[in-house]
């Protein structure tokens, strides 16, 4: 009797800012392995990932939490697998696909974005330039916004992801 067991995402920490390198390191090791003939059926490793989103982890999709220590063992900058239980290995927290799906999903700017907040334009001609919301437009994605430094209030529309938000309206006054 075969019993399949799907494949669970473990969560590798890291030295925040090395998970590219980290990654590269884990795949490359994993693929040395297949090589070499190492790996078995039932120690497979699927897929490394890692996210701008999640600094300090690596994300190893494997059957086994042990196939993931092993393969972050000699790794450098790695400092072992999220564990619910100091010690113990089968304690290995994985994440579910519903928890990745939130990481892995942007939120558009426009949703973080309220009229009268204060921007700063990071591209486009007005780049470096601050600017207060006017206007959103949420199905677009776009915001109109009016130049600070502006002798006359301008009214330029950019892309959500075109600005950056340096201060809420209503912020920091007391």
């Amino acid at each position: 009797m075969v019993i399949f067991v799907s494949p669970n995402i473990y969560a590798v920490r890291a030295t925040a800012g090395q998970e590219h390198v980290i990654a590269r390191l884990l795949y490359q090791e994993a693929v040395n392995r297949l090589k070499r003939g190492e790996s078995m059926e039932d120690e497979r490793v699927y897929s490394i990932l890692y996210t701008t989103g999640l600094k300090g982890y690596v994300l190893v999709e494997s059957d086994n939490p042990g196939v993931v220590e092993d393969l972050i063992r000699n790794t450098p900058k790695t400092k072992g697998l999220l564990l619910k239980k100091r010690g113990d290995l089968m304690s290995a927290g994985s994440i579910s696909i519903d928890e990745l799906e939130r990481i892995l999903m942007p939120t558009p700017v426009v949703k973080e974005v309220n009229k009268g907040d204060l921007v700063e334009l990071i591209s486009g001609p007005f780049k470096k330039e601050k600017a207060r919301v006017a206007k959103i437009d949420g199905d677009k994605d776009e915001i109109t916004v009016e130049l600070i430094e502006a002798a006359v209030p301008i009214p330029v529309i950019v892309k959500g992801d075109d600005i950056k938000i340096l201060k809420k309206e209503g912020e920091g006054e007391e």
